[in-house]
């Protein structure tokens, strides 16, 4: 920083006559620094581009209030445009890219490979200065003048954010308008696609040639899925527009089992998954809003609420706590005004042993050493008198010399366990006891031996 009515002549002690300077924190320069808005923009080669605030009393501020997040090829003058005080773009070419930054805040917002580099023809010329008026960039190489500005473009002129139930045509059409960046006159006999970007709605025409007033329109049909999509009008040479649409599920027509089905639990239990319910229109779209009403019927059991509201995935969910009664329980979902039912089968089964009971085979007779005519037949329950399959039962005849086919026996899916035994040796009456590990109880069955 130099003093401009007195440059400091030179001083064989120093450079102390020097106003201000900076020790290698902007890097080399091959060109001057840029001014604005009372900040100073060096462009130091392979370093960041930093911003000094200045002049505070003659002097910049000694640390850069501002930088890029990269280091930057130097070499040609950094350039401003802006409206006054407010929208300062810093513009500056480096190695093979023109590049724009916010001058505020150095974030970059434009940058081009497009520029000749020294090997490309044409070259740049040497230490060109990018010159800017009437929203276009001028730069010169050793052959030709480039202008870089803004591209025409199109406008969503009708048809956009619009709803529609799905595989509906929306009520508008999507039109566009294709202008020019500065004038904004019509550009006629401009080739418009349409496209939804594989979201599968249709057009009533996909490709548009833009009429004398620079308009082009078609018709879109939504998909059958439920969702918003974003279809895009582009046009080569001119900048693209997108519309933002949305597709609503139609009317309701399913009521279906989305989870929780086919589940087992034993009796009093909740089960471990919610019965989800899911209404939805023609297509499978699930619709929010319609209340479900839920039934466990005659079977019982509890259900943790009798309706419930599908929420934005059309799905409404409860629990189920399982009655004292082992088998199959139906629960049934329905909505009112719908025949279309969602209907669960959920096995209940039975809960641990309590008890047991004789079911057949007692008070038999048979000679010495003689199988019985029938088994020992033995019910094991749990506590609401449910058959429990999978019990181990133990039969015993005190030692009076009997033997039994096989022992202990595992109840089957009725509950029971069947006893072949042969009698003792010796006549007289015998006590055969059936009992199950972990109840206190025992049946006993009276055996006459002859």
């Amino acid at each position: 920083m130099l003093d401009r009515d007195n440059m400091g002549r030179f001083n064989a002690a120093g450079d102390t006559q020097i106003v201000q300077e900076f020790p290698l924190p902007v890097g080399p320069m091959f060109s001057s620094p840029v001014y604005w808005n009372n900040t100073v923009y060096f462009t130091g080669n392979s370093k960041p581009i930093k911003g000094y605030y200045g002049l505070s009393g003659g002097l910049l501020t000694s640390v850069p209030i501002i930088q890029s997040l990269q280091n930057q090829p130097g070499g040609h003058a950094p350039s401003i445009s802006a409206n006054g005080n407010t929208n300062g773009i810093l513009w500056v070419i480096g190695g093979p890219q023109l590049s724009a930054f916010n001058a505020i805040t150095l974030t970059k917002l434009y940058g081009t490979n497009q520029l000749a580099t020294r090997d490309a023809s044409p070259p740049m010329a040497h230490f060109s200065t990018q010159t800017i008026a009437n929203g276009r960039v001028y730069l010169g190489t050793q052959a030709s003048l480039r202008v870089y500005g803004l591209l025409p473009k199109l406008l969503a002129s009708g048809g956009n954010g619009q709803t529609a139930a799905v595989f509906t045509a929306l009520p508008i059409p999507l039109q566009v308008s294709a202008a020019t960046a500065y004038s904004g006159g019509a550009i006629s006999g401009a080739t418009v696609t349409f496209s939804d970007g594989g979201q599968n709605g249709s057009f009533s025409a996909s490709s548009v040639m833009t009429d004398g007033q620079g308009l082009a329109s078609t018709t879109y049909t939504l998909s059958k899925t439920a969702k918003t999509v974003t279809v895009t009008a582009s046009s080569p040479g001119l900048a693209k527009v997108t519309f933002t649409e949305t597709g609503t599920p139609g009317s309701p027509r399913w009521v279906l089992v989305q989870s929780g089905n086919q589940q087992n639990a034993p009796v009093t239990t909740m089960l471990l998954l919610p019965l989800v319910v899911k209404v939805s229109d023609s297509y499978g779209n699930g619709i929010s809003g319609i209340t479900v009403n839920l039934s466990a019927g005659t079977f019982g059991g509890t259900l943790s609420a009798s309706s419930a509201v599908t929420n934005s995935l059309g799905r409404a969910s409860v629990n189920y706590t399982t009655s004292t009664k082992a088998g199959k329980a139906t629960i049934l979902g329905t909505v009112a005004g719908m025949t279309s039912r969602a209907q669960f089968t959920e096995t209940v089964t039975a809960g641990p042993a309590a008890g047991i009971v004789a079911i057949s085979g007692n008070g038999q007779t048979a000679a010495a050493n003689t199988p019985l005519a029938s088994p020992l037949v033995a019910r094991v329950n749990d506590q609401y008198g449910n058959p429990v399959p999978g019990a181990s039962v133990s039969f015993s005849d005190g030692a009076a010399g009997g033997a039994f086919a096989t022992n202990p026996l595992t109840t089957d899916s009725t509950g029971t366990a069947s006893a072949t035994y042969t009698t003792p040796p010796s006549p007289g009456q015998v006590t055969v006891n059936a009992t199950v590990a972990g109840v206190a109880t025992a049946v006993n069955f009276i055996v006459s031996v002859q």
